[in-house]
C-alpha cells in the first residue's frame, strides 16, 4: 500500500474556489455595461442588483469554507484508517505464528478499524507517535467537533468553534506528515 498525504489537492481547489470568487466580486463591480453583461452571462449574478450579487458571494464564501473542512477531514480520516490499517497488517503478519491466526486477526481488525471512532484514533495516536505534538490532537477533536456541526445541518445551537480554513488544513497535514514520517 502506498500511503501519501491526500490534502494537497483539497487545498488546491480550496484555493482555486477562493479565486473564482474574488473574479466574480471584481465582474459584478464592472463599470463597463458590455463588459460587464459578457462576464455575467449564463450565471447567477446576471440579473442581480449589486447589493444582491455581493451577498450572494459573501455567503457561498462561507459555504465553501465548510464544505472544504467537511471535505478535508474526510480525507484526513480516510487517511488515518489506511494508515491504522496499514501499520497493523506489517505489525499482525510478520510478527504473530501462526500465520493462519494472523491472518484471521488482520482481517477482523481490518474491518473493525473502520467502525473506530476518530476521537478515539486521535487519543491512541496522542499516547504515541503524538506526544510531542499533543496540541494536534486538541485542534484535531475542535476540527472534527465543527466538521460535525457543518454534516449535520449546522444546529441553531452551535456550541463549537469555528475554524479557519488555513488553520484546519495546517493542523491536519502536520498530523499526515508525522505518521508518513514514521
Amino acid at each position: 500500500m502506498n500511503l501519501s498525504n491526500p490534502l494537497p489537492p483539497i487545498r488546491q481547489a480550496y484555493e482555486a474556489a477562493q479565486g473564482c470568487f474574488r473574479v466574480a466580486r471584481r465582474a459584478i463591480k464592472t463599470q463597463h455595461p458590455q463588459t460587464k453583461q459578457r462576464l455575467l452571462q449564463r450565471t447567477d449574478f446576471e440579473t442581480q442588483t449589486l447589493a444582491d450579487a455581493e451577498l450572494m458571494i459573501i455567503q457561498n464564501i462561507q459555504e465553501a469554507k465548510g464544505l472544504y473542512i467537511l471535505t478535508l477531514w474526510a480525507a484526513f480520516e480516510r487517511f488515518l484508517r489506511d494508515y491504522l490499517q496499514y501499520k497493523y497488517k506489517e505489525a499482525v503478519l510478520q510478527q504473530m505464528t501462526p500465520p493462519d491466526f494472523a491472518n484471521a486477526m488482520y482481517h477482523h481488525v481490518y474491518q473493525e478499524i473502520e467502525f473506530w471512532r476518530p476521537e478515539d484514533i486521535l487519543d491512541s495516536l496522542r499516547d504515541s507517535l503524538l506526544k510531542t505534538e499533543s496540541e494536534l490532537v486538541g485542534k484535531a477533536k475542535a476540527i472534527y467537533k465543527y466538521r460535525n456541526w457543518i454534516a449535520h445541518g449546522k444546529s441553531t445551537k452551535k456550541n463549537v468553534s469555528a475554524v479557519l480554513p488555513k488553520s484546519a488544513y495546517t493542523t491536519l497535514e502536520s498530523i499526515v506528515n508525522i505518521l508518513l514520517a514514521n
